[in-house]
């Protein structure tokens, strides 16, 4: 009865709030507290109801040295309540769903929802609209388990499909969607890792004449070098392209749809180490393009879409360098210039011990690369600033960017609502495998019997770090402000999503931890703010893919796109936020749809949600938005 009546009074609430429509848009106020403070408060379980701790055993994480790549987590409105709800990927003990209930307190929902999703070690999740129905799916990856589709009945119950087309093998890591043929459905990318590792399991070689070989079976797995090297190869990623139904067809890499640099069919399938990947119009033609982050020396991967689902990499005289642990990504406009610039993450330490100590995360110079048109990996950061021409310069070093610790992902986020996104990472990991004096220890004892090497995992110290963020000075430089925005909290943290739990029209922060009680955090900000939802049209009923512009603001033009996962192994809600300036603006909403149509909101007030329909938007023939200039009424 609690229950109901506190969902009952909310009900009442949102109905009381100041609510405008007009052409293709309705809009509510939002309710923005008093006052607060820039950064973040956590909300500990007692508070919440999220008790929901990600439990990996020493035994566990040293049989599969992969499973401490942690897992991620989901936001989204599951039973269409109107609050954003919370899925957590667990590695030991099943997955959680809680609902939100609003005011701070959730309630745990898994088994009703039936995607506790036991025995298996869970990974990444997304929640997106794969069959056009109007409610949110789930997506779920697992280690060697590949991906599985759980289909929502709109009442936040699931059933798993049986037949989606999937593969259920892989260790596949993060999803991101987008349309990416432009026919209104949502297409799916995973990126896959590995299932196991030698590092964990070690690998028998044959000697033959005095030479060691691979074993016949382990062949499409592993590579000798010429110089008696070993590698392992990593899983081959995966594109699928949905019916519109939810039914996926795998996109085979070898037949004409990938192309490499001089425009051939790929000739081989690639085997990287594939831990993030993320939709985002990268040459603004409105159509999706994939960057992949691949981990060791796996390059990462750069696929330009032609608008039809046909892709070519990006020439390395593009981009000339990328991170070599590339763990992942995000894109923002970080000098308010019309373009996106992207940030990729690394393992570089902040702290000159630390690195001493990591020596082999040193970066090797420039001219040890013999070919200057070959992309260079480095081994830290990297800030990827656009040029506006298709080409990037590297800046991280420049911005202060360029080390965050053991990082595995970057948020742009505009916490201070000044109109320039800063960066939050997630960081820390179960044993630190870089630490070079251990490695000199086990070294000294020789090689050792062949077999498994699991037991040494355990000599590593444990790696517990700081969350890490970076206050976007609007220069071109950021500034390190964990502690004083509420987000330096120590631990091992993974996936991470961003979503408006209290429906402030801010954007709070949800992280997965390991060993640790689930983090959320509430975002303490009063500045003005405008949040966008878009209804789209068709299957792709949230606008995945549109690109949406806010004149008046805070700045002269602010400019995000709506994206479905792409976090490391998470997914945010879909809404966006933008910095509004003082509350007398009279500001101009323009969304760009995937579909080429156009809408235009006017009048813009600051503390207000819009939800903007692509069923009211206009054709429109030109082939690049604004990039500049203020609004003026």
């Amino acid at each position: 009865m609690f229950i109901c009546g506190l969902l009952l009074t909310q009900a009442v609430l949102l109905m009381a709030q100041e609510a405008e429509s007009g052409p293709g848009f309705r809009s509510h106020s939002l309710r923005v507290p008093a006052t607060g403070r820039i950064g973040f408060s956590r909300l500990p379980g007692s508070i919440t109801g999220i008790t929901f701790t990600n439990r990996l055993s020493d035994a566990a994480a040293a049989a599969n040295q992969i499973r401490m790549n942690g897992s991620g987590v989901a936001a989204g409105d599951v039973d269409g309540d109107g609050w954003c709800d919370l899925y957590f990927c667990g590695l030991e003990e099943g997955n959680r769903l809680y609902r939100n209930l609003g005011s701070w307190r959730f309630h745990e929902i898994t088994d009703q929802a039936r995607v506790r999703c036991a025995g298996q070690y869970s990974t990444g999740a997304v929640f997106a609209d794969v069959d056009g129905d109007g409610d949110l799916d789930l997506l779920l990856n697992s280690i060697g388990g590949g991906t599985r589709l759980f289909l929502n009945d709109g009442k936040g119950r699931f059933q798993e499909a049986t037949a989606p087309g999937l593969v259920k093998k892989f260790g596949s890591m993060t999803m991101a969607l987008g349309d990416v043929e432009g026919d209104g459905t949502l297409d799916l990318y995973v990126a896959n890792y590995r299932s196991t590792t030698m590092r964990s399991t070690g690998l028998d070689l044959l000697e033959v004449n005095g030479r060691l070989q691979l074993r016949p079976e382990d062949r499409d797995q592993f590579e000798l070098t010429p110089r008696g090297g070993l590698f392992e190869l990593g899983e081959p990623d995966v594109l699928y392209l949905n019916d519109g139904k939810g039914h996926f067809t795998p996109v085979p890499w070898t037949n004409g749809l990938f192309m490499d640099e001089a425009g051939k069919p790929l000739t081989a399938v690639p085997r990287d180490w594939g831990l993030s990947v993320m939709f985002r119009d990268m040459n603004e033609d409105g159509a999706p393009d994939i960057y992949v982050c691949n981990d060791f020396f796996s390059p990462d991967r750069i696929w330009i879409n032609d608008g039809r689902g046909h892709f070519q990499a990006l020439s390395a005289l593009a981009l000339r360098c990328t991170s070599t642990f590339s763990m992942g990504i995000d894109f923002a406009d970080i000098n308010r210039d019309g373009h996106d610039d992207f940030l990729v993450v690394d393992m570089l330490s902040r702290e000159h011990r630390r690195r001493i100590t990591q020596n082999q995360l040193t970066e090797a110079p420039f001219e040890a690369h013999a070919n200057a048109f070959e992309r260079a990996q480095l081994k830290r950061n990297v800030l990827q600033l656009n040029r506006g021409d298709g080409t990037y310069a590297e800046i991280a070093q420049l911005s202060g960017l360029d080390a965050s610790e053991w990082s595995w992902t970057a948020v742009f986020l505009d916490v201070d609502l000044d109109g320039y996104e800063d960066v939050l990472i997630p960081t820390g990991h179960d044993f630190d495998t870089q630490d070079s004096d251990v490695q000199d220890r086990m070294s000294a004892r020789g090689p050792g019997a062949r077999g498994k090497t699991s037991g040494r995992l355990l000599e590593y110290p444990r790696l517990s770090l700081s969350m890490q963020a970076f206050r976007n000075l609007g220069d071109l430089h950021f500034r390190e402000v964990g502690r004083e925005w509420g987000f330096d909290r120590m631990g091992v943290k993974h996936g991470i999503s961003c979503a408006d739990l209290d429906n402030d029209g801010d954007l709070d922060l949800i992280t997965n931890d390991l060993n640790d009680e689930a983090g959320i955090y509430q975002n303490e900000g009063t500045r003005p703010r405008v949040a966008v939802r878009l209804k789209g049209a068709g299957a792709n009923t949230r606008g995945i893919g549109s690109k949406i512009w806010l004149y008046g603001g805070a700045v002269p033009v602010q400019s995000q796109e709506v994206i479905c996962g792409g976090r490391y192994l998470s997914c945010d809600d879909a809404v966006r936020v933008f910095a509004a300036g003082t509350e007398t603006n009279r500001m101009q909403i323009e969304v760009r749809w995937r579909s080429g149509k156009r809408s235009v909101v006017e009048g813009v007030r600051a503390n207000r949600e819009y939800e903007i329909d692509e069923t009211k938007a206009i054709e429109i023939r030109e082939e690049k938005p604004k990039s500049s200039g203020a609004y003026a009424e």
